[in-house]
């Protein structure tokens, strides 16, 4: 064994001691700045919105989508469904719930990583490493730190998604998953077409089963705002926050900042969002095809399926872009020899998205002392300046959606070339190791092999 292999050997071998580290380094820091500030960096205003959902739906008032909380005066902006998941919160003392949600959105982080660590066939302690280290490094990423900011439910979702998808296929409720993740909100329903586009049928319909079941139950259970909610309420997009602020990072956010006009002239941003929409779940399909044997490409595939449905959402708010997670996964996984080079190839813009998000503590215009916060916070906002940014200012306001946008586009480009090699490669080995012809002795056998009648 060489000198090279060597270390190699002896660094996979330190691998969870130095996971270990990382973790109770990366959440000792991060614990010593929340609790310094714990009423801005948990402030958890969704999390008091889910709670306050929960308590509409056990008064029996009929209040879920009239009623406003706190001093930001937040309406409940989620599926009837996802209020009837919420009730239990409606008991559980503030004091509890907070510490709920901040432990529980770390433990969801280190799964939704280990999850996609197993995607991509790493298994035993180095998976356990290599989630721990992913999940260190993520949680000082801008979505990571807004999810828990705010105490949302997008790593719960994320999980729920990746569980259900790394399954063994064919397993009989696979695809529940991702239909139950779609009915308590809306944004993982990209998912179900990405199934039926990859020949996952069963899986698609277990999908959509799923999600019908889930808005029956809604429907039977709470009626009236059932009626309301998809009688129309899901197309306000007015009830959910500035979507003209560089939180949003999704197209219909970057047109509104580029044209300065709420909402964007006429019919461009639905064209580009359906144009954006279905040719990212058609190059999600081709890289999920991938290359035979390749363990990458099932979550590559997704991925590029999340990607998609962030771009093309009306509202993508920065800690929407948890999948950041199995995107640095994937990147990561790509530079292990084990696995070969990922070439899809998503490459330098890739790894800009990623580079992009992370969060060092700074100041912001509407908190009183520094918080983590990402590359896109560090523009004029509020009060309208939103919609006057121009030059470096607009692009670093929309610096998730463009590198989002390079990533697809360096995929789509990079994919044809890729085939093009994978076929080549194949070919050359058919040419270099011929099978053995009819009546030769193979090496090391003395007896002739039969011959042909």
């Amino acid at each position: 064994m060489s000198e090279t292999s060597h270390r190699t050997q002896r660094l996979l071998g330190r691998l969870p001691a130095l996971a270990a580290v990382l973790v109770v380094t990366s959440v000792a820091a991060y614990l010593a700045l929340a609790l310094t500030r714990p009423a801005t960096m948990w402030w958890l205003g969704d999390l008091r919105v889910y709670r306050a959902g929960g308590r509409a739906i056990v008064d029996g008032d009929g209040r879920l989508y009239s009623m406003s909380v706190g001093m930001a005066h937040l309406p409940f902006t989620y599926t009837p469904c996802a209020a009837l998941l919420f009730t239990p919160l409606a008991w559980l003392p503030w004091g509890v719930l907070r510490w709920v949600s901040v432990a529980g959105n770390l433990a969801l982080l280190i799964l939704g990583a280990h999850l996609a660590w197993g995607m991509v066939g790493v298994r035993g302690t180095r998976r356990l490493a290599a989630a721990a280290s992913t999940a260190a490094i993520s949680l000082w990423s801008e979505p990571v730190q807004e999810t828990l900011r705010f105490g949302q439910i997008n790593l719960l979702l994320l999980a729920l998604v990746l569980a259900d998808l790394s399954r063994a296929p064919g397993a009989r409720l696979r695809g529940c998953g991702v239909g139950l993740a779609a009915g308590l909100k809306l944004t993982p329903a990209i998912v179900i077409p990405y199934l039926f586009l990859t020949g996952r049928v069963r899986e698609g319909r277990n999908a959509l089963l799923a999600l019908g079941a889930s808005l029956c139950v809604a429907f039977t259970v709470l009626p009236r705002e059932s009626l309301r909610y998809w009688g129309g309420l899901f197309f306000d997009d007015t009830r959910v926050g500035p979507v003209q602020g560089p939180g949003n990072q999704s197209l219909h956010g970057l047109l509104i900042r580029f044209t300065h006009r709420m909402p964007p002239p006429g019919a461009v941003w639905p064209a580009i969002a359906i144009a954006v929409g279905i040719g990212g779940l058609a190059l999600a399909a081709i890289v999920a095809r991938g290359r035979p044997g390749d363990p990458r490409r099932d979550l590559a595939g997704l991925c590029v399926t999340a990607l998609t449905g962030l771009l093309v959402s009306p509202i993508s708010w920065t800690h929407h872009w948890v999948w950041v997670v199995p995107g640095t996964v994937l990147l990561a996984a790509g530079t292990r020899r084990r696995f070969g080079r990922i070439r899809l190839p998503a490459g330098p813009a890739a790894l800009a998205l990623v580079a992009l998000t992370v969060a060092v503590p700074s100041r912001r215009v509407e908190l009183p002392v520094p918080v983590p916060t990402g590359l896109v916070w560090q523009v004029p906002y509020r009060d309208g300046r939103e919609l006057r940014l121009a030059g470096w200012d607009l692009v670093l306001a929309d610096a998730y959606t463009l590198a989002g946008l390079a990533a697809l586009i360096t995929i789509a480009v990079g994919v044809p070339a890729t085939r093009r090699k994978w076929a080549s490669r194949t070919a050359e080995a058919v040419t270099l190791d011929p099978p053995e012809p009819l009546g030769r002795t193979a090496p090391g056998n003395t007896t002739p092999a039969p011959t042909r009648a």
